[in-house]
């Protein structure tokens, strides 16, 4: 248990709260250990750089992006090229509608000197002196960096490129060697299963960055293979030639991106890195994901095998050409685990990740593997998340040497020229036209096939026993074979499907089956082995399927094994459970080919073979030593090497990283963090508040912790040097001038009481509960001490004495609370008692929904805690935000990230009855257009102006959108601020705060927007109008407003349903313009009632109206 700390010294906070913060992964939900064990004060570093890895989850926040999506609950995912199509359409709706750029005075208040992920780093070629770059920042988009040095001190100028850009995931980026005012960079973050950072094609300049053009030959929507763009190159020689590799593809052009011919379709198979040799376009190699490294002579044209012969399998394959001789060419490939482990840098296990090297231009490749007196901890130099973070250089001068970046970097080199013999899968060829295989995570063939050496269920296997094997199906091709049932309970969802370990395979008998395995090096035939899924006495081979009834699955699994075969009776070892795991070679999982032209006949199949080869590989030894010298941000994304002086060993190193961008002068012995100098305004926030009196900020961060201004910051300056808290920084709260709160992953929360400057505590017991991965709290003015957490078991966490003490309010129905990794709770702005929490507003068979308390502040055995009515046009997906009303204590709004589905949903009787602000509830199946302007985008927040309270702004992930007419129409705010994703909007003193993700903070004084109100409300309008009421439904009184071309008489009259007036809201008359009139229907009977507008005594509408007492 956790008890309630003693305050904690700022050095003591930090490291006992790294402790705090090793985490188990356990079904989503993160368990916190109930002791801080001690932890090294050396972990503690600027900007918790070197603990960085245990806080770092880049895949959590893929979980949670698919749960905002609907992806795990049956929603498409968003319409290709959605982002750029619904910001363009944005724009031309504001302009067809007159609706013109105003640009309000909005603070970038920053921090300018924590940069968020970047994933390119390039110099501006007009710049010969490679003082210049270009950035490519994930969430802020593209930057241009000048260097400069002054007394000794390194500054950096940094301007954003792509602000008028709806917020770009910016992922690679060149410059045209002869004609350097032409750059590229393409968008779309394709290093993940689940990517969070969907692209939309390619953009140009041809003015060094100061104009952009959209390709629209590479728009997403001509080709989904577009969504994510992860290298490109340019011809030396000529700027309209281009090569681009993407998730599923390799794209050409040769008239500067007017048109794009698709040279390579690799199908669901991802092209990660694209080199060219710098001497010769016509040679370039590029890598796919699990598969191999691939080489074409011609330009791009056509592309063969250069190599796939991984001894020890491969994920993502980084690639690096030696400058000083470019006939070497060096691999950094991420290792996948099984068998193959290793302790990291941290101290945590991780996969032993390889090197590989060419010496002859990719003809042939050796693996280059650590020798004996290599650090254990250099094997597994890419750390944990080598899918993430993979970067490789090589030396300019020395083509033995390269630099490689991972969690942290580092640098190896060839030890000598002795080398050893070793093997791998050097050609895995399918030549049966009946056969797939599915992608199961495994070492080779893109995911395909599995070996035993590296599986750790495997026995008596090893790599010098390994053979090339054919698999031939034809007729009266048939041998018998070990058959093998799984428990029809068993596996990780209990249904007989996945995650059954090999001792759970029961023996049934010895089968025949339609087809022969064949050692080919030997000219034996060999033992197999299957998984009988339908347990129906043979194996079967049917189409893809891993829903519904165990049975039903298509686990038809083989098993290849390394005895020879014998037709009249099975392996002794084999007859006993998981007995096919002796000398266990291959492991694949066949299913039916889709669309085939003849029926599958097992009894009569088409000749066929399946080849795998095993080849003998090459290898030499490596020396490996930590590269970390300098105080730079972890996980590396890309290295740029810039040679000085061949004669003098000078050069440069351009590095991008999680925290921005960083570079070396000196040949790599002193690093300097491009943000060291402020004004790469990058940071992700999740979160951002500021002191009620003064200008100061607070705010959490994804990877960068959360940060504390000084008076009156801006991106450049205002900011200290360290953060507040370290780790994922999530929701804040500022209470009061010495009171602070903020969060960190997994529920852990932390509070000050001094002004956050020095002393902060662990808020009470709070880790006794367990706790989500966006850490979520609810805090109003007028709660005053009064504070709230969501907890995925425990339900609604509540503390009325700032975090001292907490306890949890359980939801009366277990089964309707549920939980997640993003759940949201939030305190009504208008009545502190009123409390929100939850992580759907509804689910798919009446599971878990949206709950509210009206008497949240009252004892614990008092407080109700009930779930709302769901309307049946709500998403079933995770909520991707929650917000109050800031005086009409019953209304409440829900917002999510669906495609295609409503994204703002209000309701105004605490939760009895909702609407659809966003016009997409009724839309025909597959339609994606609202009706009433809003974008199809994810939405994170919402806020309404309390002083003029029919303007609500919505946070979405391409910048604010405003309605002014109580959420019935919307269009996007264009008054300044960037076109970036946003994820709360704050009113606070007067201050309107937003925390975008990839811009930093901003604000902007409330007056600002109330003015721009006012001006557009006395613009004369064309027409006359009758508008909504507001509210509607309404006790005891409503709003309604209406349009006046030119001065006339106006009469509003009010009926009822029987057509008998009921009273005269105004006759009298109006200049043009918009105007508003209250009706108190406090003596009327509820029911609906007719409203009218006249002008002139013309007709000009009339409308209904609700009034429920």
């Amino acid at each position: 248990m956790i008890h309630p700390k003693p305050v904690l010294g700022r050095e003591t906070f930090f490291v006992s709260l790294a402790a705090l913060i090793l985490v188990i992964l356990s079904a989503g939900v993160l368990f916190l250990p109930s002791t801080a064990p001690p932890v090294d004060r050396g972990l503690k570093s600027e900007k918790s750089k070197f603990i960085k890895d245990r806080f770092g989850y880049p895949d959590k926040f893929q979980e949670y992006f698919a749960d905002i999506e609907g992806l795990n609950d049956g929603y498409a995912p968003y319409p290709p090229g959605h982002k750029m199509r619904e910001f363009q359409k944005a724009i031309l709706r504001n302009a067809k509608r007159g609706r013109g750029t105003t640009t309000l005075n909005w603070v970038e208040r920053g921090p300018g000197h924590v940069g968020g992920r970047s994933r390119a780093i390039v110099q501006d070629l007009t710049d010969r002196s490679g003082d210049t770059w270009y950035v490519a920042s994930v969430g802020g988009g593209v930057w241009k960096a000048r260097r400069s040095e002054s007394f000794g001190l390194q500054k950096i100028e940094w301007t954003p490129l792509t602000d008028h850009l709806p917020s770009l995931a910016a992922t690679t980026l060149d410059v045209s060697q002869s004609n350097p005012n032409v750059v590229y960079f393409g968008t779309g973050e394709g290093f993940s299963n689940v990517d969070a950072s969907t692209g939309v094609g390619m953009f140009k300049s041809t003015d060094s960055g100061e104009t952009w053009t959209h390709l629209t030959a590479s728009a997403v929507s001509v080709d989904q293979d577009w969504r994510f763009i992860n290298r490109l190159a340019i011809h030396p020689d000529n700027p309209d030639i281009v090569i681009v590799v993407t998730n599923g593809a390799i794209f050409r052009t040769e008239n500067g991106g007017e048109s794009f011919e698709k040279v390579l379709d690799t199908g669901r198979l991802r092209v990660q890195d694209l080199k060219v040799n710098k001497d010769n376009f016509n040679i370039q190699f590029a890598s796919v994901n699990g598969t191999a490294i691939i080489k074409s002579t011609d330009g791009g044209n056509t592309w063969e095998d250069s190599f796939r012969g991984f001894v020890y399998g491969a994920g993502r394959i980084e690639l690096a050409i030696s400058e000083s001789n470019p006939e070497v060419i060096w691999a950094s490939v991420q290792g996948l685990g099984g068998n193959r482990v290793g302790t990291s840098q941290q101290g945590l296990q991780a996969p032993i990740s390889d090197l590989y090297r060419s010496v002859d231009n990719g003809n042939t490749w050796r693996l280059i593997e650590f020798s004996r007196d290599t650090p254990s901890q250099a094997n597994t130099f890419l750390g944990v998340q080598g899918w993430y973070n993979n970067s490789i250089a090589v030396h300019p001068y020395s083509p033995d040497t390269v630099y490689v970046g991972g969690v942290f970097r580092w640098k190896a080199w060839v030890n000598n020229d002795a080398t050893f013999e070793t093997g791998g899968i050097t050609r895995f060829e399918n030549s049966t036209p009946f056969l797939v295989f599915q992608n199961f995570g495994a070492p080779f063939a893109g995911g395909a096939l599995d070996v035993g050496y590296l599986d750790d269920g495997a026995q008596d296997i090893s790599i010098s026993e390994m053979t090339s094997v054919e698999v031939r199906f034809g007729p009266g091709l048939t041998q018998m074979a070990h058959r093998f049932t799984v428990p029809p309970n068993g596996g990780i969802n209990a249904d007989g499907g996945a995650g059954i370990t090999y001792p759970e395979y029961m023996y049934a008998d010895y089968v025949e089956v339609p087809f022969q395995v064949w050692d080919t090096d030997s000219n034996r035939q060999l033992m197999v082995s299957f998984r009988d899924q339908a347990n129906d006495g043979e194996w079967s081979l049917i189409s893809q399927n891993t829903d519904g009834p165990g049975e039903t699955h298509s686990r038809e699994y083989i098993f290849i094994s390394k005895y020879d075969y014998n037709a009249s009776a099975p392996k002794a070892e084999y007859t006993e459970n998981g007995g096919f795991s002796q000398g266990l070679m291959y492991f694949f999982w066949p299913i039916l080919a889709p669309d085939l032209e003849e029926e599958w006949d097992p009894s009569s199949p088409p000749a066929g073979i399946l080849d795998i080869d095993f080849g003998a590989i090459e290898g030499q030894y490596r020396s490996t030593e930590l590269w970390e010298n300098g105080n730079v941000h972890v996980d590396h994304h890309a290295l740029t090497v810039l040679p000085i002086n061949p004669s003098t060993n000078e050069f440069r190193i351009l590095n991008a990283n999680d925290g921005g961008a960083a570079f070396t002068l000196d040949s790599g012995e002193n690093w300097v963090e491009g943000d060291e100098t402020p004004g790469f305004n990058t940071a992700q926030f999740y979160d951002a508040t500021k002191h009620p009196n003064l200008p100061r900020y607070f705010g959490g961060t994804q990877d960068n912790g959360s940060w504390l201004s000084g008076f009156s910051p801006s991106s450049r300056r205002g900011w200290p040097s360290e953060e507040a808290l370290p780790g994922d920084g999530f929701d804040v709260v500022w209470k009061s001038s010495d009171s602070l709160m903020g969060s960190i992953q997994g529920n852990l929360i932390a509070r000050s009481l001094d002004g956050g400057g020095g002393d902060w505590f662990v808020a009470g017991n709070i880790l006794n509960f367990e706790g989500q991965f966006l850490t979520s709290i609810g805090w109003t003015p007028e709660s005053k001490d009064a504070v709230f957490s969501i907890s995925p078991e425990a339900g609604l966490l509540r503390s009325l004495n700032f975090g001292q003490n907490w306890d949890a309010i359980r939801p009366p129905e277990a089964a309707k609370w549920g939980g997640g990794n993003g759940g949201r709770v939030r305190v009504s702005l208008a009545d502190p008692s009123i409390v929100w929490a939850g992580y759907r507003l509804t689910q798919t068979g009446g599971g878990r929904v949206l709950h509210v308390s009206e008497n949240a502040l009252t004892p614990l055995s008092e407080i109700e805690f009930r779930p709302v009515t769901a309307p049946s046009f709500a998403p079933s997906a995770q909520i991707a935000g929650l917000a109050t009303h800031p005086f009409t204590h019953t209304t409440a709004y829900v917002t999510f990230g669906v495609g295609c589905q409503p994204k703002v949903l209000r309701t105004e009787d605490l939760g009895n009855t909702w609407e659809d602000l966003s016009g997409f509830a009724g839309n025909d199946e597959g339609t994606c257009e609202s009706t009433n302007g809003f974008p199809d985008a994810r939405v994170y927040d919402l806020e309404v102006f309390p002083d003029i309270p029919w303007v609500i702004w919505a946070a979405t992930d391409m910048g604010i959108f405003e309605s002014r007419d109580h959420g019935q129409t919307w269009a996007y705010a264009d008054n300044g601020l960037p076109a970036v994703s946003v994820w709360r909007i704050r009113i606070v003193d007067d201050e309107i705060v937003l925390a975008t993700h990839g811009r930093g903070i901003w604000s902007l004084n409330l007056n600002e927007v109330q003015t721009d109100i006012e001006r557009v409300a006395n613009e004369i309008p064309d027409s006359f109008e009758l508008l909504s009421n507001y509210p509607n439904p309404f006790n005891p009184s409503t709003t309604v407003s209406f349009k006046v071309a030119t001065q006339s008489h106006i009469r509003l009259t009010v009926f009822d349903m029987l057509g008998r007036k009921v009273t005269t809201l105004t006759d009298q008359p109006y200049t043009g313009g918009i105007h508003q009139v209250e009706w108190d229907a406090s003596a009327m009977a509820s029911g609906q009632y007719i409203y009218r507008m006249e002008a002139n005594d013309k007709l000009i509408g009339a409308k209904a109206m609700v009034l429920i007492k």
